[in-house]
């Protein structure tokens, strides 16, 4: 079943930066945070349970340049029916699944891999499948390794396993493939050690292509959606105002369908072309919840998907989760262990494809055998779930440093330090913190602050030790407490991390002298990115366009060069009178190219409507962005 374990295959692949300098404390564009629900209290429905505002304390990922030929790491299953295809260094990406008899992917495949802001932490790429788990906002370890294992189960099983810490929500997770026939097997587990009750929250995002004349079928006759950024509502399936979005080709805008399958239906949804071909994805009874995610047709839409692949086409996203939206997230009982299995599998209806919907949805649940998943989730649990690995790609040193506190991983999981948590496994071997110039990680949790604080007395003259602190209590909302950890840690060495989190506790408070120590750190380390980005961000947030143009002469020439930067120039000129300064900026060399324009900003297409109103006298609601501009997928 394995085919040489690991090994390189040539990919065009985004090459990645530095991670951020910084920690991540200001909010993100995040559905979560500000959607509203109209709907009734009786759904069953945990909207808002478990909200973030940011991927702390995760760094993020903002720098990267476009694809280059490069060796990606994968591991492959195969047998007769199948070739299934992972990245074990991009978050466990099942990224092929190829059905041999016929040569088709079942998934979308998208020909680039290629970073841009999607993810909670920015870089994400399109295609394949993605295990998103702990916070939403795809998954902390989209372009991050996981551990595999190669398991022999009791019974000689073969088994590819991947499996992490995640850190937000403190749990450990495994995700256990394997093949049967033409069925991919995946069998995934979270266990939470923990004496708290944890927002969990899971979606597996299966990239499928969309087809012409193809159709999306899922059992289920109502969704939950956000369709017009006001609230969620609910709309009958599959006639929503009076289009039939079963045919994905025919949804205008880009829209979420939650399904509302009731709880007696199999749990499956199923992508098939025009000729009734395509994947089928079904689960055990604990993945309750499916999803259409559709870019829609609209110029923006459009732009978007030809911003995140090359070649490869349009593509849909069909996903199956916990809970029944990605709204919500689900509690998590203390010491528990949930566990799923999925099969990933294709399909050929027996009716024509513009059946109606009520016979399609037959059609495939009769050929869903969720009794026998069941007891293939049974059998893996009693014969392969607890087995150890053969270690085959090596994750992160969070796992170990967790549980050399609380000792409650999983016995069966190795974990292994890094260097990233090196320094934190010493501390709690001596309690001493050795002195460095620059953080490079950051610590979360009441656990981690109790840890920190028992040695207090041995790191009084560190100024990392209060800022570490100073970050958890901010983490936790303890403003008062984390600004006195702050002013400890900048009294013993001033530097530009400290005078961040300073100024981020000023800005909080609402005091404006915060806007002295943003000048500062920019001062401080104006080469930074991070700094850079972070300052010129707050300074558009309270419309000090006046510093941010002052600012922006002392930064080094290549950020100067960098487009994010200089699109957040170009709205401080246009607010400040200097529209054609602004127009230079945004329409050179064929307009701006942010490689990392995040998703649901706007900002370029007001900056364009604003230029053409003030220069020109043209109604910014009349005026047509062109493509290369365009990424609002509804609305203006």
């Amino acid at each position: 079943m394995y085919n040489d374990n690991t090994k390189n295959k040539k990919y065009r692949c985004s090459k990645m930066g530095n991670e951020s300098s910084l920690p991540a404390l200001s909010q993100e564009i995040n559905v979560q945070n500000t959607t509203k629900a109209f709907i009734r209290d009786y759904e069953g429905l945990f909207i808002g349970f478990g909200k973030r505002q940011n991927c702390y304390p995760y760094r993020e990922q903002n720098l990267y340049i476009d694809e280059t030929e490069t060796d990606v790491p994968v591991i492959i299953l195969e047998n007769d029916c199948l070739y299934a295809e992972f990245l074990p260094a991009l978050g466990g990406r099942l990224w092929k699944l190829i059905n041999k008899k016929t040569g088709e992917d079942l998934l979308y495949h998208n020909d680039v891999i290629r970073f841009r802001n999607l993810s909670i932490r920015n870089a994400w790429f399109s295609g394949g499948v993605e295990w998103n788990i702990g916070i939403i906002g795809h998954t902390p370890y989209t372009c991050e390794s996981l551990y595999a294992a190669k398991v022999t189960g009791k019974n000689g099983e073969e088994v590819l396993r991947f499996y992490e810490y995640e850190r937000v929500r403190g749990v450990y997770y495994q995700m256990d493939f394997t093949l049967d026939e033409d069925n991919l097997i995946a069998r995934m587990c979270i266990y939470n050690p923990s004496e708290k009750t944890v927002p969990m929250y899971w979606w597996s995002n299966i990239a499928t292509p969309e087809f012409e004349g193809g159709r999306i079928i899922v059992p289920a006759d109502s969704a939950y959606n956000n369709s017009d950024g006001t609230g969620i509502a609910k709309s009958s399936i599959p006639f929503d105002r009076g289009v039939d979005v079963s045919y994905p080709e025919r949804i205008p805008n880009t829209i979420d369908y939650f399904y509302d399958i009731p709880d007696e239906n199999k749990k499956f949804i199923a992508n098939v072309d025009k000729n009734g071909k395509g994947l089928l994805q079904y689960s055990t009874k604990r993945l309750k919840g499916r999803k259409l995610f559709s870019w829609g047709h609209i110029q923006g839409s459009k732009h978007w998907q030809e911003f995140l692949t090359d070649k490869a086409g349009d593509y849909v996203e069909i996903q199956a989760g916990l809970g029944k939206t990605q709204y919500e997230c689900i509690p998590m009982p203390p010491n528990t262990t949930w566990n799923w299995t999925e099969c990933y599998t294709g399909v050929q209806l027996d009716n024509s494809v513009d059946s109606d919907y009520a016979v399609l949805v037959s059609d495939i649940d009769a050929k869903v055998d969720t009794e026998k998943l069941e007891k293939i989730n049974l059998y893996m649990a009693e014969n392969v779930a607890f087995e150890k690995g053969e270690m085959i790609w090596r994750g992160h040193g969070w796992g170990y440093l967790n549980n050399l506190i609380h000792k409650n991983a999983p016995e069966h999981l190795e974990f292994l330090p890094c260097v990233q948590t090196q320094k934190w496994v010493d501390f709690i071997n001596t309690g001493k913190l050795k002195s460095e110039p620059t953080a490079d990680s950051f610590l979360i949790g009441d656990d981690m602050y109790t840890a920190l604080k028992a040695y207090e007395n041995q790191n009084s003259t560190e100024w990392q030790f209060y800022y570490q602190l100073g970050l958890i209590d901010y983490d936790c909302g303890r403003f008062d407490r984390a600004m006195e950890n702050t002013v400890k840690s900048m009294l013993l060495d001033s530097n530009y991390q400290n005078n961040h989190l300073y100024m981020s506790l000023l800005k909080n408070d609402g005091d404006e002298n915060y806007l002295y120590y943003a000048k500062k750190i920019v001062r401080m380390k104006a080469d930074d990115y991070s700094v850079v980005e972070s300052v010129f961000k707050t300074f558009l947030e309270v419309k000090n366009f006046s510093g941010l143009i002052d600012c922006y002469e002392i930064i080094s020439e290549e950020l100067k060069e960098n487009a994010r930067i200089k699109m957040y120039l170009a709205v401080a000129y246009l607010n400040s009178g200097f529209a054609e300064k602004a127009e230079k900026i945004l329409l050179a060399h064929g307009g701006i190219q942010v490689s990392d324009y995040r998703e649901g900003d706007k900002m370029l297409n007001k900056l364009y409507r604003g230029i053409r109103e003030k220069l020109y006298g043209e109604d910014p609601k009349s005026v047509v962005v062109p493509f290369e501009l365009d990424f609002v997928v509804s609305g203006i």
